[in-house]
Parts: structure tokens; sequence; C-alpha cells
């Protein structure tokens, strides 16, 4: 399959205090460009240690790497949450092509985050250990696992402001819609994949089925030199990238095209992974507030149109139809 040539964006000028306004212009213009195209782009220079990436990395190696029923005890009865591997590979006598464990921050703090089997008037009814509408809260592995993940966001979080810091100056947003940028959340997947057998790629298998990330921007670091990520272009054809170390892969998810009334590509990738050595991966997904709108931000509303005529419906609703619906893949 044909390597694609992904954009590199060097971010170093929003690093850099001595940086020029046309130079961080230049950035901004790289990054638009990207996401209207196929909404992926390759970010280095971006500011999160490569030692703190590694050690991530390698946080999600020893997890994956121990017995199954160690992993399932983190798995936990929600859509977001928790442990999941593919019980069919298990039925084949096979390793899962695909095994992840996610994270996502309670959103019971939102009206329509609350569980359907929580009574809203109960105290314990917003509490980040009730039951919400994503189900059950997260299981962590350990608390070193936690310890780790949590300064791993703390730098995620520096970087998101700065991409979206950037997005904003192109998309010549004003206060009001930057503050639906700045009002977002993290949530996160660290996936394990192994070697799909020559066989399986003959009949069409893949480790993580063709899809579209539901949020605004997704964050990709992963520990394999492999060419197993692949993104479909828009007349259909997928194509392998080539990681580049100590760089992130960053795309555009469905509620960035929607607030940007389809200016920006939701990206259409999948996995399929060739390579002997297990592929290790840490995305982080960057969503919405559960009460926010999916209409075009007020800027960006298409002509004759008014943010009043847009589909009142919150990114809460839209999500648990997403998860319930055949636009989510099935692992």
């Amino acid at each position: 399959m044909t390597v694609l040539n992904l954009p590199v964006v060097d971010f170093g000028p929003y690093l850099d205090p001595n940086s020029t306004a046309e130079q961080r212009q230049a950035v901004d213009q790289a990054i638009d460009k990207a996401c209207r195209h196929l909404g992926v782009f390759i970010l280095k220079n971006h500011g999160v240690p490569d030692e703190l990436c590694n050690r991530m990395l390698d946080c999600i190696r020893r997890f994956i790497q121990l017995p199954d029923e160690e992993k399932r005890k983190c798995s936990v009865a929600s859509k977001e949450r928790g442990y999941v591997q593919s019980d069919l590979a298990l039925v084949k006598g096979l390793r899962p092509p695909h095994e992840n464990i996610a994270f996502y921050p309670p959103v019971n703090g939102f009206s329509n985050g609350l569980s359907p089997t929580v009574d809203p008037n109960s105290p314990d009814a917003r509490l980040p250990t009730s039951p919400d509408a994503l189900g059950m809260p997260d299981a962590w592995p350990s608390d070193e696992f936690r310890a780790q993940t949590e300064e791993y966001l703390e730098h995620m979080l520096q970087l998101k402001n700065r991409v979206h810091a950037s997005i904003a100056t192109s998309l010549g947003l004003g206060a009001l819609s930057q503050k639906r940028f700045d009002d977002t959340i993290f949530a996160s997947a660290f996936n394990g994949y192994r070697e799909l057998t020559e066989a399986e790629v003959i009949d069409g298998g893949t480790n993580l089925p063709e899809h579209t990330d539901l949020g605004l921007l997704t964050f990709l670091s992963q520990d394999s030199d492999s060419t197993s990520l692949q993104v479909q272009d828009r007349d259909g054809k997928w194509y392998d990238v080539q990681p580049i170390p100590g760089a992130f892969v960053v795309n555009v998810g469905v509620m960035l095209n929607r607030w940007t009334a389809g200016q920006y590509h939701a990206t259409v990738h999948r996995v399929i992974h060739r390579s002997k050595k297990p592929r290790i991966s840490a995305a982080v997904f960057v969503d919405p507030f559960f009460d926010a709108s999916i209409a075009p931000l007020s800027e960006l509303t298409p002509a004759g149109k008014s943010c009043a005529d847009q589909k009142a419906e919150t990114f809460g609703k839209f999500s648990m139809d997403w998860y319930n619906s055949s636009e989510w893949p099935e692992y």
C-alpha cells in the first residue's frame, strides 16, 4: 500500500517566546490547511517531553502484557471506560487483534449526563463515584498507572490549548466561540495491537475497523515504527501513515467537522498491524462538555441561517446516540 506523506507541522514557534508573528502565522496556516484537506497531520516540536511520552507508552505496555485475568479486573459496564478486548478472537484461539483500557471523566455533573437508573434528586446522583450516562466510573490498574496518566494529561492540556488557539486564530473566532473550545475534556484510550496473520489481512481483517473519532481532535502517540495506521482520502483510497519518532499524529473528529460547518474534514482511519512487534499507542481525545451544542460556531454558521436555526442538540445526546449506532466500531 502507498505511504501517505502527511503534512508535518513544526509547532516550535508556539513554544518560543522569541518567535515572530509571521512564524506563528505559518503554523496556523499549515494546521488550517491540513484540517481542511484530510483532517490529519504530524505535529513535531510540540513541547511534551519525549521522556514523558515514552514512560506513558511503557506503562501501557506493562499493562497490556499482564495476564488476561488481571486485565479483565479493569473491565467495567461502560461505553467509554475500562478494559476491552475482542471475545471473538479468544473463541478462535487467537490473541485479540486490539485491546485497550479507556478513561473518561465523570459526566454526571451535567443533567444530560446522569444515569437513567439514578434518581436525579439523590445526593449521590452527581458524585464522581456514581454511575453516569456512560456507565460505571473509571477502573485504574494501579495508583502508578493513574499518576502516570495524570502527569501525561497535564502536559497534553497545555498542548491542546495551544493548538486550539492556533485553530481559533485561523477561523477568526470570537470570545464566545473560543470559550466553546476551552470548555472541553480529555478522554483517553491506551491500546495494544498484535500482528495480523496474512490470512486475516487477505480476509479483510483489521485490528481496528475504519471509523471517525467522535470529538474535536485526537492526539496519537505510538511506539511502533511500522506503518499500521491507515487514512482514507476523499476518494475512498487507503494510505499507510509513516510514523515520525517523537511526534504526534493529530486528526479532526466529527464534532470539529460540525463546529466548522464542514470546513474541517473528519478523518476516516483504521489500523492494520503486520509487524511481529506488538504496537502500543496512546490516544487522547478532546471532547466538548456534555451540554455543549453540536451546532456550528457562530462565525461559521452557513449564510442565511442563524445559530437558532440549528438543531438544538447537545454533545451528550449526540454521543450516546453515536455509541448505540453502527457508527461505533465493535472490537
